[in-house]
């Protein structure tokens, strides 16, 4: 009885180290507004075109992509990265999503990695 409380207790921390980051985020800070990012089991795109896979590991989402790569913290519901975060979008939000960067709203000194 005791083998099987234990080998239950660690499957449980074990599956509590793998944070599941799927869904829709707006990206905030960004290189240009309106930017939405959809995060699938292992592959992420952008509303921008960007896309890629992805990781979970120690608490980070490990983003590898042509445009796009770098890691960003798992704080509660949010991604935070360096230069820009992504927050979970709501299900009824309806702000506008870019379809690529705007006029004067991208700046690849304030990017970072983030390229097009």
């Amino acid at each position: 009885m005791r083998k099987a409380w234990l080998v239950m207790v660690s499957a449980l921390a074990l599956a509590g180290c793998h944070r599941s980051v799927q869904g829709t985020y707006n990206m905030v800070n960004g290189p240009a507004q309106g930017v939405v990012a959809t995060f699938g089991e292992k592959t992420f795109s952008l509303s921008t075109g960007a896309s890629g896979n992805y990781e979970v590991s120690n608490g980070n989402v490990i983003l590898s992509g042509s445009s796009l790569s770098g890691t960003f913290k798992i704080e509660g519901e949010k991604l935070v990265g360096d230069r820009f975060s992504f927050v979970p979008r709501a299900p009824g939000d309806k702000t506008p999503i870019d379809k690529g960067p705007r006029e004067g709203g991208f700046s690849k000194a304030k990017a970072g990695s983030f390229s097009y």
